[in-house]
């Protein structure tokens, strides 16, 4: 497939399957043999992973938006830059849901194969989002 394939695939993952919590349609996008190297990644790091990942993450957080920021492609690979930007109303690693809307930061890598993501690696910063979730004044990131 070709780099702009690649890119809009990755955007459509991130900024539509992912937040909308829509497992069919994110499990054709995935390639036999995904590999998730994103440490966030419930359980296994498959396709399965992936998938209890993106529930847990929508039983944790209502009204997500995924607005992309840079996306950058270069043959197979495809980076993207973008902000996360939720209402915490369910758990979220031990912690009870505060009704907080929050706009997080998040760096992610793609690999595809023959049109179908391959691998997946993510940078987020894990600590401020807890201190947003349970610190004082608005949760935002700066």
């Amino acid at each position: 497939m070709s780099t702009s394939t690649n890119k809009a695939a990755a955007i459509e993952v991130h900024t539509r399957l992912l937040p909308g919590n829509l497992e069919a349609p994110l499990a054709s996008v995935l390639a036999p043999g995904f590999h998730d190297h994103d440490p966030l990644t419930r359980g296994t790091d498959d396709a399965v992973g992936l998938v209890a990942t993106m529930h847990w993450l929508s039983n944790a957080f209502s009204d997500q938006r995924v607005e992309v920021l840079h996306a950058v492609a270069e043959g197979e690979l495809v980076a993207l830059h973008v902000a996360f930007t939720a209402r915490h109303t369910g758990y979220f690693r031990g912690i009870a849901p505060t009704g907080r809307t929050f706009t997080i930061h998040e760096m992610h890598m793609l690999r595809f194969a023959q049109g179908r993501e391959v691998e997946h690696w993510a940078v987020r910063d894990d600590a401020t989002l807890v201190a947003l979730l349970t610190g004082p004044g608005p949760a935002r990131q700066g």
